[in-house]
């Protein structure tokens, strides 16, 4: 193009000078003909501009460059617009995690850095001593940190982890004090962050979220607890704005467009409540220290909806203090509630004795000798002596037993049941299955094996694993006349960009037992805290702490509350179990009030430095039961938000896991049933696409090879069709109503084709 130019350019002037010196032509001539020369020369340059201008409109690019984008960001600007993260509220609204700004202290040492006037901002060399001594006495940072920044070779430097995550207020102070000062050069760059304004507030199980880089942004993303479990609920999506800039790069007002409309996150209501979760952490600080266990663990639950009032847990960490948190021995980032699994010891024994009842396997009035030796193994109470002989009477009766925590009375009920029908009680509380309460991270515990003498340990909790949170499930059958709920962690997920919210509702699991047998085991409970003989919490010097004289230990209003206690061995890491004298898992469950508990409670201490005594127990209990007590007619009424109904599309779960679909479900406050232990989810009761309410229940059939009778207590009719048409069997039914009452196949058998199954029908 270059040398076609040239060519153009050139050629008609030497033409000219050639053609002059032969025909040696007039001045008027041969400016005449230069200048048809220039006009040629005007056309053919004009024409080559057109064409060029031509390509580069329909072509729009110069080399790699894109015309167009060069010019859009010459006065147009598409900026990312983040997406606010759900806040994480107790069921009364109170703010447990909200996203808030923390902030990272720079250095400016590059000396070009002046303002309009000359002035430096930058710190000067002669300076640097003054702002080592500030930062220094301003953040804790190193003064030999601060040397080796500020004599670094870069233009600006941040001091490390002590520079950062730095609140507001700090900041605020730091800024006005290097004012004060008279220094200049500091400044600050905002972080996108977590607030956690309680404090010691449920930490584990709360959880925490921090900023992670995410396609060149951040972006807050849950690390533990319900932060990570929600984590999806909790997030939003991020949208896209543009604007138009002036020659200063300023947007000018009027001009922004929407490009992708940011989603934020939804928010999560909790079942706890504030007011008694800091009751909890209060008694707990003060367990912790009385007791020196290495690991305290407590769970306030409402009887009547399966929701978690206040749960906690030692050692503990806050936002502030996680970075040194694995300093503290025995420490574990695992939630006790449900992310370790532990023997439960005899607290389980209300299990065994519900079963019993339920079965009528056992004659509470029989009397029985405490002696008992299984195949190779002797089994002794814990009241036992150096000589063999026992601090109690030898012969007592199962009530009796059952209030003296009697090894020996439940093993002899459990030979009496057979290792068949407890070990369907045990499929019918539903131990041996995580509990789907939307938690990440969850232990399902462990079955006993099946050896006969695994079989009959089990029965007092020994050789079977639990967390706290099936202990729960199965508890709320036992304090509810034989109706299992579901244990529930949220009580509302309100999404802000709909106006919607989804409600949860107190949800049946199962029946596992008879009103009279769980009416029977409370009886017992009682007990256990009044009998003065054989009662494992009646104290007989009182609790000068708690003001209570000679009697029941666990008090709430003057009146004693439903308890069994426990003494669990602890497996030891080489092999059998730990024999130091306080080498135990100590703990209880209380239920207040005795007849028609509102609410259970269930603690536990593991290996307390103290000689132990259930006072430290029962000085956590008290309180925090009378407080639940008095506070009971608020805790139904949930927090106002100005939101209907939501509804909950269903999708395609066919080939997907059942146990982290079953929890996804649960995160959408809907209702997942489990048929069968496959893997993988091969039919759903709710078709594809469908909308539904909250707390809907959806059947999800997995791929097990053996097809087992789930608990259909308080199921529809619709959906019992539907199993039987999944496993090809035939229903009757008897009575009217909306709800199964009984199932003539029981729970957890295997079930044939062809098999008719017999329900009853009630309200």
């Amino acid at each position: 193009m270059i040398k076609f130019l040239k060519k153009l350019i050139f050629f008609p002037f030497r033409k000219v000078s050639r053609n002059a010196r032969k025909t040696n032509w007039s001045t008027e001539r041969n400016r005449k003909r230069v200048g048809k020369s220039l006009f040629f020369l005007a056309i053919a340059l004009f024409t080559v501009f057109i064409f060029r201008f031509v390509w580069l409109i329909t072509v729009n690019h110069v080399g790699g460059t894109n015309l167009t984008t060069m010019a859009k960001n010459n006065y147009q600007s598409t900026v990312t617009v983040q997406a606010k993260r759900g806040t994480i509220y107790d069921r009364t609204g109170a703010a447990i995690a909200v996203d808030s700004s923390t902030y990272t202290i720079y250095a400016v040492i590059d000396k070009t850095q002046v303002d309009s006037n000359g002035n430096p901002l930058y710190i000067d060399k002669k300076d640097f001593t003054k702002v080592e001594d500030f930062l220094n006495s301003k953040l804790g940072i190193d003064h030999d940190l601060i040397k080796k920044q500020l004599n670094s070779k870069l233009k600006q430097v941040q001091f490390g982890p002590k520079g950062s995550d730095i609140s507001l207020e700090k900041m605020k102070e730091i800024q006005k004090a290097a004012e004060n000062e008279k220094i200049v050069g500091l400044g600050f760059t905002a972080n996108i962050s977590r607030s956690y304004p309680f404090g010691n507030f449920a930490s584990q199980f709360i959880g925490i979220a921090r900023p992670k880089d995410e396609n060149g942004t951040q972006a807050l993303k849950g690390d533990m607890g319900l932060e990570k479990a929600f984590n999806n609920v909790l997030s939003g999506e991020n949208g896209k704005e543009t604007y138009q800039k002036d020659i200063y790069g300023r947007p000018i007002p009027g001009t922004t467009k929407v490009i992708e409309p940011v989603k934020n996150g939804q928010d999560v209501y909790t079942t706890l409540d504030a007011q008694l979760q800091r009751n909890l952490e209060g008694y707990m600080d003060k367990a912790a220290t009385d007791t020196g266990a290495q690991q305290l663990s407590g769970t306030l639950v409402d009887a009547h909806t399966g929701e978690i009032l206040a749960t906690s847990q030692r050692p503990t960490y806050t936002a502030t203090t996680i970075n040194d948190a694995e300093k503290q021995k025995y420490f574990t980032w695992n939630s006790l509630l449900s992310q370790s699994a532990f023997e439960p010891g005899s607290t389980f024994k209300t299990f065994l004795m519900a079963g019993a009842l339920d079965s009528g396997k056992v004659n509470l009035n029989e009397t029985y000798q405490r002696k008992l030796q299984v195949y190779d193994t002797t089994i002794n109470d814990w009241d036992v002596t150096e000589n063999k002989s026992y601090t109690l009477p030898e012969t007592v009766t199962y009530a009796q037993g059952f209030a003296l925590s009697s090894n020996i009375g439940m093993s002899k009920i459990e030979m009496n049941m057979g290792d068949a029908l407890w070990g369907s009680y045990l499929n019918k509380f539903k131990f041996g299955l995580k509990v789907r309460a939307g938690l990440d991270g969850e232990n399902p515990g462990a079955l006993p094996s099946s050896n006969a003498v695994s079989q009959i340990q089990s029965s007092f909790g020994q050789g079977v694993a639990v967390t706290p949170l099936q202990l729960i499930r199965g508890w709320t059958a036992i304090a509810g006349n034989g109706t299992m709920l579901e244990p529930h962690i949220v009580s509302k997920v309100v999404d802000p960009n709909t106006k919607t919210s989804l409600t949860s509702k107190a949800e049946v699991v199962g029946h596992p037992v008879s009103n009279d047998a769980a009416s029977g085991v409370r009886d017992l409970m009682l007990t256990v805290n009044t009998d003065p003989v054989y009662g494992t919490s009646y104290s007989t010097s009182g609790d000068s702490e708690q003001n209570l004289a000679a009697g029941p230990l666990f008090m709430v209003n003057g009146e004693p509350a439903a308890v069994k206690t426990g003494t669990a061995q602890i497996a030891s890491t080489t092999g059998g179990y730990m024999t130091g004298s306080q080498d135990y898992l100590y703990s209880a469950v209380v239920m207040y009030p005795a007849k028609n508990p509102d609410f259970i409670f269930y603690m536990n201490v593991k290996i307390p430095t103290e000689s132990w005594t259930l006072k430290y127990i029962a000085r956590v209990a008290n309180p925090l039961l009378t407080s639940a007590e008095a506070m009971k007619n608020d805790l139904s009424v949930s927090a106002d938000t100005d939101t209907k109904a939501g509804k909950v599309t269903i999708e395609n779960y066919k080939g997907k896991d059942s146990g982290d679909t079953a929890d996804s479900l649960r995160r959408t406050v809907l209702s997942p049933v489990i048929i069968g232990t496959g893997a993988k989810v091969t039919a759903q009761s709710i078709a594809e696409g469908e909308k539904v309410s909250a707390n809907s229940r959806i059947l999800l059939l997995t791929n097990d090879k053996d097809q087992v009778m789930p608990d259909m207590y308080d199921w529809s009719k619709k959906e019992v069709e539907q199993l039987a048409n999944w496993f090809g069997i035939k229903v009757t039914y008897e009575g009217s109503g909306n709800k199964v009452l009984t199932q003539s196949i029981e729970t957890s058998t295997n079930v044939k084709k062809g098999q008719t199954l017999t329900v009853k029908m009630g309200n």
